[in-house]
């Protein structure tokens, strides 16, 4: 990671329990993740700059066309596969599980963050 207070952030948030589920690219030179208090909210971090990404959660639940999020009893997103990562910028697929009566649901979803750090919507 080329910013120290980055990584240092990173750490405390990690040790401390809030980062869930950290996936790290293949050169360790960025990092997805995605935090859950009261709402989930995913982050990508490419050469020491923050994107959130937090429309992916939405969007994947938007795919299954069930019910809004508001109705499922439990919602978690991650990210889970770093799929490329290019001179453009990279490609991280994030999975969402979704609880609705007692019937899990699993759909998948991806985002593009260019290099400049600009979330494109896929």
């Amino acid at each position: 990671m080329n910013n120290p207070l980055i990584t240092l952030l990173l750490g405390t948030l990690t040790s401390l329990g809030v980062a869930e589920n950290m996936l790290w690219r293949a050169d360790n030179g960025a990092q997805a993740y995605c935090n859950k208090d009261k709402n989930t909210v995913c982050f990508v971090v490419i050469n020491g700059t923050t994107t959130q990404v937090r429309a992916i959660e939405s969007k994947n639940i938007g795919k299954l066309g069930i019910t809004p999020k508001a109705h499922y009893e439990k919602v978690v997103t991650f990210p889970s596969k770093w799929i490329s990562s290019t001179n453009q910028g990279d490609l991280i697929e994030f999975t969402t599980l979704a609880w609705l009566k007692s019937e899990r649901y699993t759909v998948r979803g991806v985002v593009f963050v260019d290099n400049n750090g600009k979330y494109i919507h896929q």
